[in-house]
């Protein structure tokens, strides 16, 4: 409001007489005299009006340091006849900021004692100021306060009288957004002690950064009372104070909680560069040099510098422009350091809020003492509420706490205030809190002289809604002047999905190009040499679809050493590589698994039958079968949505995270992996469990044959050493899976090196004997060499039969030599005919003839 609208008028200078603070004893540094009233000087003829004063001397708050700006404004607007006719006097009481002690004083020292108070300003602190609030109405008294700045206050139906030229801390949450985004600060921890301007403030504040996108907003608190368990005693002495991944600390707290905290900072070492501290900007200058901890000042000034102080600005920004007490910011704020040393004060902060209170309350009561002059219907009706004799007039020292009258004018008054203040524009909102218009930050530095000192950097102008106008540099200031190493990380862990690493990915690759190659040549091998007899006794047909099933193992290789970084992309992979290598091992066995048991079905029947010997075709159909298996498995998995592969996103165990950079910049490094939403394990144990069961199947039959000596054609032993390769190798996978799903990168090379090595051993052993044996003997003539094939037992009947044929040949030439000397000696022919028919008779002896024959058969 301009000056002109005061009924007094108001010189652009105050002389020397402004200090007149020897109204408060000075000779005790706790101000004792308290809970009385302090009058003006003695001579002073005018009539005193007295103000309720509350403020906190002791407790977890304490705002003494607002006594010289008090008392600097009532000397103001008792010198410049602010109340014509009256003088302004307080009545000072101590809330210990404890909210039983302020209702108890309230009751004592304000509402019971006299004089009258014509207002109340109070309590000293957000616990008492509240709890006061909401009984002072009912004395017909309106309430400021120079000392709180809660959002609770906020609640005209709770605080019906109730003014605070503080705004709400609420507003505090625009600066923070700006501060956010200015720094690229996303991660932001608060430690609040559990009181209601904490809280609420912390919980504003949450709620209202949580809107904007991206931010990470958390809260730790700790209780105020010492014997709780969380008290900041107890939290410090477990070590838990800063347990949390966040490097920006907001300290939503009283001054000595602040201290302990910081204190603990340093002992823990969470100091720049890595870690950054907000205090609330309102605690006194030089707060860190103190003897409450079991910290130096320099260690707490290591501990806080660079870090950062925020407070809703009650300072004008022109210093040296006039107020409307006449006095500019420069000249207030040299007389009020100067009462402050008269009376020994160490907390000098909430000086300039106050005198803007005292001030407001002048200009309300200025204006309703003009009322009650011009007004005769008012004045009439003030008498009334006060009980005064008909036609009485009323004036304002026959205020009594039953006049609702004169509480409903102040009210008036004080909600259409508008004037420059010490700190600034004054004027409430329908809350009756002041409306903001600048928040200050502040950075904790050293000066040119090696102290540490609070710097204006940066402020943020709010609009008439509290809205945030930006984020603006001081001159001078900047991102390089603030953070001259750079801006410090906020702790944030940046998630970062990575795939499988290139070299492995590269490696994979060439031996599965590799191997695919190895693949065609066998496959041009084949066809090349189809029509030798080596190859055309092989099976050709079968060959080529050991081939194609090889080629398919390897092409499940590209998919298991791809990793994408997209879902979408992912999750078909995973299903296209389980398709593949399943099929593909089935493809690529199930010859081996088919020759297997031709061999072993020729030598181990009884009676072999060549109209009943294991044609391709049978084992065309046995692959068939297996594939058809793996089909069905693998549609009900990808047909049952809870079965069906996914790609889920996970922290790699592998490479869990990255630190980086001088402020040790921490990446999580996430990886898809498959999964499903149930049973993966389990179909998957399914199918590696049918495949299991077949090289069970092939182990048996390849035991069997163990002792099968085969020459040229005859590649049993070859075959016998894929089963076992092969199983080795599927065990090898299946132990992996089970064991190391989440580590991508090694499951993946395992994988892929199983099958691998399953695909090159099947191709090696089958075609590498063909290519040999091709190259030794193009035309196949000793394909079938004279060696008889036999089995063990059929070679031990061959001895016996040789043994008994020896025995009957010696047997049988003694004879002959017998007949020889018989023949010898006859001389009539009858006799030499006898001979010669004795002698053919021996030739054809039928237990030689037999078992010749039979000896011919086994052979």
């Amino acid at each position: 409001m301009p000056q002109s609208v005061l009924s007094f008028s108001c010189p652009r200078f105050i002389p020397l007489c402004l200090l007149a603070f020897t109204l408060i004893d000075t000779t005790s540094s706790d101000l004792q005299g308290l809970d009385h009233v302090y009058p003006v000087a003695p001579g002073d003829t005018r009539t005193p009006l007295t103000l309720g004063l509350m403020l906190s001397f002791s407790g977890d708050y304490v705002n003494k340091g607002a006594i010289p700006g008090i008392q600097l404004a009532v000397d103001t607007i008792n010198r410049v006849g602010v109340l014509p006719g009256y003088v302004l006097e307080y009545s000072l009481t101590d809330s210990k900021c404890d909210q039983t002690v302020a209702l108890t004083k309230f009751f004592e020292n304000i509402v019971w004692s006299s004089p009258p108070k014509v207002a109340f300003i109070g309590g000293g602190c957000e616990n008492a100021t509240i709890e006061t609030a909401k009984i002072s109405y009912f004395f017909n008294l309106t309430q400021m306060s120079c000392d709180s700045s809660t959002p609770e206050a906020e609640d005209r139906t709770r605080f019906k009288r109730y003014f605070q030229t503080l705004p709400n801390d609420i507003h505090l949450s625009q600066a923070f957004v700006q501060i956010l985004n200015t720094f690229n600060w996303t991660k932001l921890h608060t430690i609040e002690l559990e009181y209601r301007l904490f809280v609420q403030t912390v919980d504003r504040l949450i709620s209202s950064v949580d809107t904007h996108l991206g931010y990470n907003i958390t809260a730790s608190s700790f209780s105020g009372s010492y014997q709780s368990t969380n008290s900041l005693n107890s939290i410090i002495l477990r070590g838990t104070v800063f347990r949390t991944e966040s490097r920006i600390f907001y300290l939503a707290m009283y001054l000595n909680d602040t201290i302990r905290v910081v204190c603990e900072a340093y002992h823990q070492n969470k100091v720049q560069p890595l870690y950054v501290f907000i205090t609330l900007g309102w605690y006194s200058d030089g707060w860190w040099d103190s003897s409450t901890v079991n910290c130096t000042r320099h260690q707490m000034e290591i501990a806080l510098n660079r870090s950062l102080a925020i407070t809703l600005d009650p300072q004008i920004r022109d210093t040296n422009m006039t107020t409307s007490s006449g006095l500019s910011f420069n000249q207030y704020r040299k007389l009020y350091l100067e009462g402050v040393s008269r009376l020994n004060l160490s907390d000098v902060y909430d000086g300039e809020p106050c005198f803007d209170v005292v001030w407001s309350y002048g200009i309300a009561l200025n204006r309703t003492i003009r009322d009650l002059k011009y007004d005769p219907a008012f004045n009439k009706l003030a008498a009334a509420a006060s009980h005064l004799p008909p036609n009485s007039t009323f004036y304002m020292e026959n205020f009594t706490y039953s006049n609702y009258v004169i509480l409903e004018r102040m009210y008036q008054h004080l909600s259409n205030l508008s004037f420059i203040g010490v700190t600034g524009n004054v004027s409430f909102g329908p809350s009756g809190i002041r409306v903001p218009a600048n928040i200050r930050i502040q950075q904790y530095r050293y000066n040119s002289s090696g102290q540490l000192q609070r710097f204006d950097i940066a402020s943020v102008p709010l609009d008439s809604n509290g809205q945030s106008q930006g984020f603006h540099f001081l001159p001078g200031e900047s991102l390089d002047t603030t953070w001259p190493a750079g801006v410090p990380h906020d702790g944030r862990i940046d998630k970062r999905t990575i795939g499988i690493e290139l070299p492995l990915t590269i490696v994979l690759y060439i031996m599965a190009t590799a191997g695919i190659i190895l693949s065609i040549a066998c496959v041009v091998f084949v066809a090349v040499y189809r029509n030798r007899k080596l190859i055309r006794l092989t099976s050709p047909n079968i060959n080529y679809i050991t081939c194609g099933g090889c080629m398919v193992l390897y092409t499940s290789i590209f998919f298991l050493a791809i990793q994408s970084t997209d879902e979408t992309t992912t999750t078909a992979i995973c299903n296209v590589r389980i398709w593949l290598w399943a099929i593909g091992y089935s493809v690529a066995f199930g010859p081996v698994l088919g020759k297997m048991y031709r061999v072993y079905y020729i030598f181990n029947n009884p009676k072999p039958n060549k109209k009943q010997t294991v044609k391709d075709w049978m084992i065309v159909v046995l692959i068939s079968v297996l594939v058809g298996i793996d089909v069905v498995i693998l549609v009900i998995v990808t047909a049952v949505p809870e079965l069906r592969t996914t790609a889920i996103l996970k922290q790699s165990i592998e490479f869990p995270q990255t630190v980086t950079g001088p402020f040790q910049d921490t990446t999580i490094n996430c990886i898809f992996i498959c999964d499903s939403q149930k049973g993966y394990t389990i179909w998957h144990g399914v199918l590696f469990g049918y495949k299991g069961l077949i090289q069970v199947v092939a182990i048996l039959l390849a035991f069997g044959t163990r002792k099968v000596k085969v020459k040229g054609l005859n590649d049993s032993k070859y075959i016998a050493a894929i089963i076992y390769v092969t199983s080795i190798c599927l065990v090898v996978v299946i132990i992996s899976f089970a064991t190391l799903r989440e580590e991508v990168n090694t499951l993946a090379a395992i994988y892929s090196l199983g099958f691998w090595c399953a695909a090159t051993i099947i191709l090696l052993l089958v075609f590498i004997p063909k290519v040999y044996v091709l190259y030794k003997d193009p035309l196949g003539e000793n394909i079938f060499p004279a060696t008889v094939v036999q089995t063990e037992s059929d070679h031990g009947k061959v001895l016996k039969l040789e043994r008994q044929i020896k025995e009957l040949q010696q047997q049988l030439a003694q004879e002959h030599e017998e007949m020889r000397q018989l023949c010898s000696k006859a001389n009539s022919t009858e006799t030499v005919d006898h001979c010669v028919t004795s002698e053919r008779n021996l030739n054809s002896d039928s237990n030689y003839s037999t078992l010749y024959s039979s000896c011919e058969t086994v052979l």
